[in-house]
C-alpha cells in the first residue's frame, strides 16, 4: 500500500505498526464500496456522469499501479471505496499484491476486474470499456498489457467452455 501511495494511487494512510501485537492501524475511509455504488445504478439511478467518473478513476489508478510495477492481485469493486467528502476512489486490500513488470501479470489483474464487473455489475453496461479507455490514456505501457489481456480473455473463454 505504501508503494501504491508513492505512485500516486489513493489508499488509506498507515497510521501505526505494532510489531509486538503484529497489527497495523489504518485511516478509516468513510464512504461506500464501489460495489454498492454500482449496484445502485439500476435501482436508485446512479447518474451516468458519476459512473463515468468512477470508471475513469479506476482506470487511472490501475495505470499508475501497473506503470509503477505493482500488481494489485484482487481488483474487485469490493476493494475500492469512494471517499464520502471528495468522491475520490481509494484502493484497499493489497494482501495479494506483488511487484512485476510483466504485461501478463498486469493483464491478469485487469481480467480479474473485468470478470468482477461482468458478474456483479451488468446493469451498468460495459464499465470495463470505460475503465480501459482511461487506462489507455493514463498508462505509458498500455499497449503490451492490453495485447496480453486479449490473450488472457481467450484462455478464460476456453476454460469456461471446457469446464
Amino acid at each position: 500500500m505504501t508503494k501504491a501511495r508513492k505512485l500516486g494511487v489513493p489508499t488509506p494512510v498507515l497510521l501505526s505498526v505494532d510489531p509486538v501485537l503484529h497489527s497495523l492501524t489504518f485511516e478509516y475511509v468513510e464512504g461506500p464500496m464501489v460495489k454498492e455504488t454500482f449496484l445502485e445504478f439500476g435501482s436508485n439511478g446512479i447518474v451516468e456522469e458519476r459512473l463515468q467518473d468512477i470508471a475513469t478513476q479506476i482506470g487511472n489508478s490501475i495505470a499508475k499501479l501497473h506503470d509503477g510495477g505493482l500488481v494489485h492481485g484482487d481488483l474487485t469493486t469490493s476493494n475500492m471505496l469512494i471517499r464520502k467528502d471528495t468522491n475520490q476512489l481509494v484502493l484497499i486490500d493489497f494482501g495479494l499484491s506483488f511487484t512485476s513488470a510483466l504485461p501478463e501479470d498486469k493483464a491478469v489483474d485487469l481480467y480479474v476486474l473485468e470478470r468482477a464487473l461482468v458478474s456483479m455489475h451488468s446493469s451498468c453496461g460495459n464499465v470495463m470499456e470505460r475503465v480501459l479507455a482511461a487506462y489507455r490514456k493514463s498508462s505509458k505501457q498500455w499497449c503490451s498489457t492490453l495485447n496480453k489481456l486479449a490473450q488472457v480473455r481467450q484462455r478464460g473463454r476456453k476454460r469456461s467452455m471446457v469446464g
